[in-house]
């Protein structure tokens, strides 16, 4: 399982700001999710809504803006909107980013920025649109593509993200359970989860086999993580401790086709 700080560790700094980001990486998250939208000059833009509220409290769409004025607004914390490309040179080698598309042109803009970049994070780009998605497989085909679900057949997931080539179905609409994740593992989808807050929901996402787990507070993720990591050491004792002897049971562990198990026909070999 993957962690996924959702708009950035947004439960410890401004959404999708650039020290959203630098938190997610101060947490060894594996990804950070971003919204993106076109500005008025042909910019990548990090915000999720489509319009944006000033110091002055009058709304503004983002697209009437340039990345220029969009980052002289502030998020709080010194923070502004920041440019996707800023988001990518903040991430590289450090983290990955899951790219939301939410407006038309932002997936043809994501190829043109993406034609000459380097050192680009790990990334996926993904959408509620499956249009966006297909205008994405066409401008930058060598990022995996996700396809954003409300409340659908898991059927029509599974058709949905064939007919984009998506690589992973993200369904945002509950109940998900381990048998929806199992039949989008069986038609070869990886799977994201909605974003939580809750320890409680996130431990179930894990235990039904999610891929990717997104949360506001990168603190929950790890905690997750954590848990994995102990049942896997839990596990792998149990798997190479075998039975635990009793007290008075005199035998001695051997190897036994790999793993291990009681030898009682040692016994004369054991000090009492």
């Amino acid at each position: 399982m993957q962690t996924v700080g959702h708009r950035g560790a947004s439960a410890l700094a401004p959404e999708n700001t650039l020290l959203a980001i630098r938190v997610a990486i101060a947490h060894r998250l594996d990804y950070v999710e971003v919204d993106v939208h076109l500005s008025r000059d042909g910019q990548l833009v990090v915000h999720h809504d489509a319009q944006l509220v000033d110091q002055n409290g009058v709304r503004m769409p983002v697209g009437e803006l340039t990345a220029a004025e969009l980052a002289r607004i502030p998020k709080g914390d010194d923070q502004v909107v920041p440019t996707l490309a800023e988001v990518l040179a903040l991430a590289a080698d450090r983290i990955g980013v899951y790219i939301e598309l939410k407006a038309a042109g932002t997936a043809d803009a994501l190829g043109t920025l993406l034609r000459d970049w380097t050192d680009a994070p790990q990334l996926i780009c993904g959408s509620f649109v499956p249009e966006l998605v297909a205008e994405a497989r066409r401008a930058a085909p060598d990022v995996p593509r996700s396809v954003l679900f409300r409340r659908t057949p898991q059927p029509t997931m599974i058709e949905t993200c064939g007919s984009v080539a998506a690589r992973y179905a993200h369904p945002c609409a509950r109940p998900i359970g381990p048998g929806m994740i199992a039949g989008l593992h069986a038609a070869g989808l990886l799977v994201m989860t909605p974003h939580t807050n809750s320890p409680l929901e996130a431990e179930r996402f894990r235990q039904a086999g999610a891929d990717l787990v997104a949360s506001d507070d990168p603190r929950l993720l790890a905690q997750i993580i954590r848990r994995a990591a102990e049942e896997r050491r839990d596990n792998s004792d149990r798997l190479w401790r075998g039975p635990v002897p009793k007290p008075h049971d005199p035998a001695r562990l051997r190897p036994l086709r790999g793993s291990w198990a009681l030898d009682t026909r040692l016994t004369a070999e054991v000090a009492p």
